[in-house]
């Protein structure tokens, strides 16, 4: 049975508004990979790194790895988790770093991560990481880094309350070795999730077109 045009038009709008949605996931985070700044060296300590604040001033505000098998030392996780280079929180002190990301109030978006902990670090001890998205601590606990050189992943829908939200990464342990810390990469926020009201468009524009169609077949 050959479907009327009107009808057609409708399926083909449908596909465009949910094909649409769909492709306007973007990424928020800058340099969530920590590639921008390359290092020639198997780690180094910056005073700066692209699309991140820290917690600490001077040169060693950030200190930037290779994994093992990328440039780095053995002691180092043996790959990147995105790329080849990674963050270690911590220098010669327990740090954090953060990025005020441009959000909208009532927002929903796809937070991701990978993090791990120092294989060589002091007695074994797992380092230790809270999350925030503006003032909510993400995790009732610190995330453990475990020592084994394998990337964990972590991922949650979170919601923004204003235009911008700040994500912080904190350093709090281990207490016994602070030189030694968390490992941090392929940061990603992404506006996944559509907002409420693009469906509600959706809905009511192909209602009205269908409305339309009964109307003329009526007709």
């Amino acid at each position: 049975m050959k479907m009327p045009t009107t009808l057609l038009k409708i399926a083909a709008l449908a596909t465009l508004v949910t094909t649409g949605a769909a492709n306007a996931a973007t990424e928020l985070v800058v340099n969530g990979s920590f590639e921008s700044n390359a290092i020639n060296t198997p780690f180094a300590q910056l005073s700066a790194v692209t699309g991140w604040t820290s917690s600490t001033k001077g040169n060693s505000a950030f200190e930037i790895q290779k994994g093992a098998k990328q440039g780095g030392v053995s002691g180092f996780n043996p790959f990147a988790a995105d790329g080849k280079q990674y963050l270690e929180l911590n220098t010669d002190r327990q740090t954090s770093v953060s990025q005020s990301l441009a959000t909208k109030a009532g927002g929903t978006y796809a937070l991701s991560f990978a993090y791990s902990g120092r294989p060589d670090t002091a007695r074994g001890a797992n380092s230790l990481m809270n999350v925030y998205w503006g003032s909510t601590l993400l995790t009732p606990s610190p995330l453990v880094g475990n020592t084994s050189g394998v990337w964990q992943v972590f991922s949650q829908n979170v919601s923004a309350l204003g235009s911008s939200t700040l994500l912080r990464f904190e350093s709090v342990g281990p207490a016994s070795a602070p030189t030694y810390g968390s490992y941090l990469d392929k940061v990603s926020v992404m506006t996944a999730v559509p907002e409420p009201e693009s469906y509600a468009m959706m809905l009511l524009g192909l209602g009205l077109l269908g409305f339309m169609a009964r109307r003329k077949t009526a007709a």
